[in-house]
């Protein structure tokens, strides 16, 4: 697991060597011992450590309370998109995989086992992440590489009619993203 996926990214910032407590799910354990807290391609994508994970997830089940008991983040992109297992699909032992958008409040489901999304799906889309994100930083340079607890995202959500678009994007860091944007969604539903 992981090969085809180190051959494609570029550990930019390593972390691993974490201890992973007992309350993650052991599908997750592999991933956050080698890499948690690792950044690939200048913050194109962070690894989580299972302590950012336990933060975030608090965040996603406040903006998104139908996921309470099925979603466990692992990674996320530049934009603050949360990578998550969602225990609700796949199999008790190979979850399938979510993509949480804290921009635009949408949630995406990737109905592959996470065992093989890394190697297959994260492989398969680099290109697209890697155009907007170089986009992004061609416009705004001075600003990669990311640290582990930054991302880019809308000032104004998308979902409460902010523009999609650059100029409604700044650096943050991910937590606070997540935290005003989870509390605009729940005042808005």
């Amino acid at each position: 697991m992981f090969e085809q996926f180190l051959d494609a990214y570029r550990l930019a910032a390593a972390g691993g060597g974490q201890e992973v407590p007992d309350s993650v799910h052991p599908v997750l354990a592999p991933l956050f011992s080698q890499f948690g807290g690792s950044t690939f391609d200048d913050g194109l994508y962070r690894v989580h450590t299972p302590a950012s994970a336990a933060v975030i997830d608090g965040f996603v089940v406040d903006a998104f309370p139908e996921l309470d008991g099925r979603v466990a983040c692992f990674g996320f992109d530049w934009l603050g998109q949360q990578w998550a297992i969602d225990t609700g699909s796949g199999t008790p032992d190979d979850p399938h995989v979510l993509l949480i958008n804290p921009n635009t409040a949408e949630v995406s489901p990737f109905p592959i086992a996470f065992s093989r999304f890394h190697d297959e799906v994260f492989v398969d889309i680099k290109d697209l992440g890697e155009r907007h994100f170089g986009e992004w930083a061609a416009e705004y340079p001075g600003h990669l590489p990311l640290a582990f607890d930054e991302c880019v995202g809308n000032n104004v959500p998308i979902f409460a009619g902010g523009a999609d678009s650059f100029e409604n994007m700044s650096k943050q860091n991910v937590q606070v993203l997540w935290g005003t944007h989870s509390q605009i969604l729940a005042q808005l539903r």
